[in-house]
């Protein structure tokens, strides 16, 4: 995915160009403030990707904290969040 990188004064003069950028050309665009990353401009499907992916992870943390209601929900987080993360890498090497 292409990212592009604007200050935030010039993606308000462009803010129509690059709605159509990310929509059509599934760009990213990084909005920036005095040169700090403030927001991201994404396609829809990757939001809605990343949503469900979201709520997937949390769904996983109910289950785990139901059957080990002891445990601190941060652990279990943190446990959810490793496995979650060994799985991209090894998705991602191969």
């Amino acid at each position: 995915m292409n990212s592009i990188t604007i200050g935030s004064r010039e993606a308000r003069n462009n803010f129509a160009d690059l709605v159509g950028r990310v929509h059509y050309s599934g760009e990213t665009v990084i909005v920036e403030r005095s040169g700090k990353p403030m927001l991201a401009m994404i396609p829809i499907d990757v939001y809605e990707q990343m949503i469900a992916e979201r709520e997937a992870l949390f769904q996983v943390v109910d289950r785990l904290k139901e059957r080990v209601p002891d445990l601190p929900e941060e652990e279990v987080i943190e446990d959810v969040s490793e496995a979650v993360a060994a799985v991209r890498a090894s998705r991602n090497a191969g």
